[in-house]
């Protein structure tokens, strides 16, 4: 089975270059073939839909891998 991860970021987001290289990078180690797909986070209503909680946020498999992330949906 591949492993799937997201990157989610809004516009503009600072960190979001950075967060992709670092999981495209540890994917690479230790899930070799590993879908990360970058998902960008325009509006409130894509926010709300995907249940962002801020910028960046990193999921695999569709599930935070912030033990503790921020509750709540928004663009920043």
């Amino acid at each position: 089975m591949t492993a799937r991860l997201q990157v989610l970021s809004t516009p503009g987001c600072g960190n979001a270059a950075t967060t992709v290289a670092l999981v495209r990078e540890v994917a690479a180690r230790l899930a070799p073939g590993a879908l990360v797909e970058e998902v960008l986070v325009e509006t409130l209503a894509d926010a709300e839909r995907l249940g962002f909680p801020g910028s960046p946020t990193v999921r695999l498999e569709g599930r935070d891998i912030d033990p503790d992330p921020p509750r709540g949906v928004g663009l920043g």
